[in-house]
């Protein structure tokens, strides 16, 4: 209930400076994009100036990120995944900003193994900064450079020991505006690196790792196929890879496991105006996942793979009133996965056909729209179930994720 009255405290504040202050919103963020089914096919501009950072030309002037995130099973006023940025457009075909705390990198992907073994912790408080450069009035450029870090000493008579780990990189994208639609593409690269040095008496170790690039491709395009319609054919094509080889000095006997990740996501979908001022947008996708475990000392793969084939991505959004928008969306895939291990002359592998997690099949938001400013929302899946405190007397988070942005250009 605190959160509660907080958010009420914030909207009433908003709302006074807002009737002060005219101009329109721009709505974003995560919560957005979850409400409207994880939708490859929308136009959005948090999520757009992430993956691209081409499109800080564009949403020029512009305050967004995420209040946070209920997750369950966390204390009820805690919320995680807060972040926030900001875009200032310097000129007239050049724009800076800052995201601070977003979280970019991979560590999780192999169940922080540093952590688990050496004590090693997630680089913190990640920096990216944004520049847009309009090079010409149908193409845009974007660079974002990312740093994460984190260390730790301790030092007593006769031994020293130092963590560390980072995140170095960025991304680098452009947007190309054609006849009667646009294109775009981003490659993100970083390093994650981690190591545990000691010295304990005359004896050193290092235990770190080699490797630990991440490489992110991504291309998407809007083509009017009727303009009349405002019916938009939205292609998509992703790449993602990552690996992770642990290694020590000296080098322990057998050496260690190598962990590696390959993905594969592309679709085609519709992006069109409905109800007056609302948005249609859906579509088909199919991809390939493959995770890696290698030991070679002893002859040992674990591969797990799977085929998504199709995702379905569907969503709707339309106004109430001037203040208030609705949305819905659909997710929902077919996987089929094999697991396969190898070791020692035996080969041993599973396969399985399923569908994913119905527990984010259906999702349901809404936006809040004060003049310049957008609030944004999940609606959390237990308040359909159990209902409102007023009506039931059960303390549920009315809110999954929420987003909020705030337009103060011309």
């Amino acid at each position: 209930m605190k959160f509660a009255k907080l958010l009420s405290i914030m909207l009433l504040g908003i709302m006074l400076v807002s009737s002060v202050s005219f101009g329109q919103s721009i709505p974003s963020g995560t919560a957005r994009y979850e409400a409207l089914g994880y939708n490859p096919f929308i136009k959005d501009a948090s999520i757009d100036i992430n993956r691209n950072p081409s499109w800080a030309t564009v949403y020029r002037n512009y305050v967004f990120g995420d209040i946070g995130r209920d997750v369950v099973g966390n204390d009820q006023y805690q919320l995680t995944e807060q972040w926030a940025g900001v875009n200032f457009g310097v000129s007239k075909d050049v724009s800076l900003g800052l995201v601070l705390n977003k979280f970019e990198d991979k560590w999780t992907d192999f169940n922080n193994y540093s952590n688990n073994v050496y004590g090693v912790n997630r680089p913190v408080v990640p920096l990216k900064v944004l520049f847009g450069w309009q090079m010409s009035p149908k193409f845009a450029l974007g660079v974002a450079p990312y740093y994460a870090g984190w260390s730790y000493e301790f030092d007593s008579t006769g031994q020293n020991h130092k963590w560390s780990s980072m995140s170095l990189g960025g991304t680098i994208g452009v947007l190309g505006k054609l006849e009667g639609g646009w294109i775009e593409g981003a490659v993100d690269l970083k390093i994650n690196k981690y190591k545990y040095e000691r010295t304990i008496a005359t004896t050193s170790n290092i235990d770190e790792n080699e490797g630990g690039m991440q490489m992110d491709v991504f291309t998407r395009a809007f083509f009017t196929v009727n303009k009349n319609l405002g019916v938009n054919l939205v292609p998509y094509l992703g790449f993602g890879m990552y690996s992770w080889n642990p290694t020590s000095t000296p080098l322990v006997a057998g050496g260690y496991n190598k962990y590696s990740h390959l993905n594969f996501m592309g679709g085609l979908g519709l992006n069109m105006p409905v109800l007056d001022n609302g948005l249609l947008a859906g579509g088909l996708s199919l991809g390939y996942h493959q995770f890696e475990n290698k030991y070679e000392a002893s002859n040992y793969t674990y591969t797990y793979s799977e085929f998504v084939l199709p995702q379905f991505n569907l969503g709707i959004e339309w106004p109430f009133t001037d203040w208030l928008t609705g949305r819905a969306g659909y997710s929902r895939s077919v996987i089929s996965s094999k697991s396969n291990v190898e070791s020692a002359g035996n080969t041993y592998f599973w396969k399985s056909t399923g569908v994913s997690d119905s527990k984010q099949t259906i999702t349901v938001g809404f936006g809040l729209d004060f003049n310049r400013f957008n609030l944004s929302g999940t609606v959390g899946e237990k308040l359909f179930k159990d209902g409102f405190y007023i009506m039931t007397g059960k303390t549920n988070e009315m809110f999954g994720v929420i987003s909020a942005s705030y337009y103060f250009g011309k």
